[in-house]
């Protein structure tokens, strides 16, 4: 499918949802997100994928669980209980690095927040209990990152304003995103018709485009190496059982081609439904139970998602 080009504040926004989607009900094979329509005019949902993987020889199932990170309450309560009956979920947020973030990290973060308060959707972070003993952090921290990023903002409006024209935005957004978080509660088809909008501008466009080629290496390729590297130390350790990859569904097609690569072919997928546009659509099926988790190490809190 040919994809359109975003604008850089359009691509800070997929960014931070973590998502570049597919605006059809039959989205490409190798997409983890997409907008599904209805029975009735009005009725949709933004749905993530999530998809089984097995080898011919090994006793483990690995689960690309794609996710966005502003979502409803319900849906976050569905992947939660997901998540738990996995034996290890490999989790994405980068850790807080040596230096204090700047601000243009800052606003990304904001940016977020302004979304999520617009839209009545609930953070990722406040949805998902990342104390939960089968969370096994995967993911750099944001030295890292910005060393991958040859010491540049991880925000794409960075790449179109300056410094100061950043620091000027940041209030504005807040102000302007308080109005309409405001006037959206008191308007449910308001609310529904921005969701709608919002999904339909972020369907069919191609978010490396807008990113640039260092940006979408060091903040999608760059940080999928790194999974793949934890997820061979724990194939070292896990005979059998299941193995979920919990990260930003605009990640998962390359993760698919890495798990090819290793002989992992995608036994099922399923799709849920992370925003509910007026009436919404249903998921699809639900996993079936699995062991309980286990153990392990306790990580850096301050996690960002991308």
């Amino acid at each position: 499918m040919r994809r359109a080009p975003l604008s850089a504040l359009t691509a800070a926004l997929a960014l931070t949802l973590g998502l570049a989607v597919t605006a059809e009900a039959n989205a490409a094979p190798d997409s983890y997100v997409r907008l599904a329509e209805g029975a009735a005019a009005g009725d949709a949902g933004l749905q993530t994928a999530v998809a089984h993987f097995r080898h011919p020889e090994k006793d483990v199932e690995i689960v690309l669980y794609g996710v966005v990170h502003i979502a409803d309450a319900d849906y976050y309560a569905r992947v939660q209980r997901d998540l738990d009956s996995y034996d290890v979920v490999l989790y994405e947020g980068v850790a807080p690095g040596s230096t204090a973030p700047t601000e243009e990290d800052k606003s990304l973060g904001e940016m977020q927040k302004v979304m999520g308060e617009m839209l009545g959707l609930t953070f990722q972070k406040d949805g998902i209990d990342y104390t939960r003993p089968n969370l096994v952090h995967a993911d750099m921290n944001m030295d890292q990152l910005k060393e991958a990023m040859g010491g540049s903002t991880i925000n794409p409006l960075g790449q179109v304003m300056s410094k100061e024209q950043m620091k000027t935005m940041l209030p504005m957004l807040k102000m302007a995103g308080r109005f309409g978080a405001m006037l959206m509660k008191s308007n449910p088809a308001m609310r529904d018709n921005f969701k709608l909008m919002m999904a339909k501008q972020l369907g069919n466009a191609d978010l490396s485009n807008a990113l640039g080629e260092k940006a979408t290496q060091a903040i999608l390729i760059e940080r999928n190496k790194v999974v793949m590297e934890k997820l061979a130390a724990q194939l070292e350790v896990t005979r059998s059982g299941r193995i979920a990859i919990f990260y930003g569904a605009a990640h998962n097609p390359d993760f698919e081609e890495r798990l090819a690569a290793l002989g992992f072919e995608r036994a099922s997928k399923r799709w849920m439904t992370a925003w509910k546009i007026g009436a919404g659509v249903e998921d699809g099926a639900p996993a079936e139970a699995a062991p309980a988790p286990r153990a392990h190490e306790d990580e850096e809190s301050g996690p960002r998602w991308f």
